[in-house]
């Protein structure tokens, strides 16, 4: 019987989007002066945030647990674990290089760990699908594609907002993009994990 993701990868897809996104709610809830529509999630990581110290703990042990996704879930094609697992580290250089300040630029660092997080996380579907009559249909070829799609129509807009901040809704665009992007690996593994049960029920 094939072997498409195994129980720590099931753990780990289900806890990541919850530590990301509940994350950001719980500091949202605890900050009432933050605007999430028009400032970053990184600005809740910033130096002079009151959520400095909580967000970095949420970035980190959502990286280890996007590690953890890519380790343990062979259905997906190789190449596409390495941009989940490459992925994973670059939550660990958001932490690493925080905005010093919430009104401060970006460093080079926080720049490319940030791009590089959200490029990955969009275009691993577009790698990691496999083709097979007995390939789940989270895996196969015409989703895989439409999930990178939708991920980097977003992206591209948070880009396009971030670029122009006279927009004023950064914030809203940034959530969408990245909710969609932790999001997706939770629909994966939890569907992988169904088919895997049911063949070893079938068989």
């Amino acid at each position: 019987m094939k072997t498409w993701v195994r129980r720590p990868a099931l753990i780990a897809g289900v806890i990541a989007p919850i530590l990301s996104i509940g994350g950001q709610l719980v500091a949202m809830s605890t900050w009432p002066a933050y605007n999430p529509f028009v400032q970053t999630i990184s600005e809740m990581a910033a130096g002079d945030a009151p959520t400095q110290a909580y967000m970095q703990t949420i970035f980190t042990l959502t990286g280890v647990a996007t590690l953890i996704v890519a380790v343990y879930t062979p259905g997906i094609a190789k190449l596409g674990r390495i941009f989940i697992f490459v992925s994973g580290f670059s939550f660990f250089g958001v932490v690493l290089f925080p905005l010093e300040t919430m009104a401060g630029t970006s460093s080079l660092g926080h720049k490319l760990s940030a791009m590089v997080g959200f490029v990955l996380l969009a275009a691993w579907p577009l790698v990691g699908w496999r083709r097979g009559p007995e390939v789940p249909w989270v895996l196969r070829p015409i989703p895989s594609i439409a999930a990178t799609v939708v991920m980097a129509i977003f992206c591209f807009w948070f880009l396009a907002v971030w670029a122009n901040p006279g927009l004023g809704y950064v914030g809203t665009m940034e959530r969408i993009a990245a909710w969609l992007e932790g999001i997706w690996p939770l629909i994966v593994v939890l569907v992988l994990w169904r088919a895997q049960k049911r063949a070893a029920g079938s068989a």
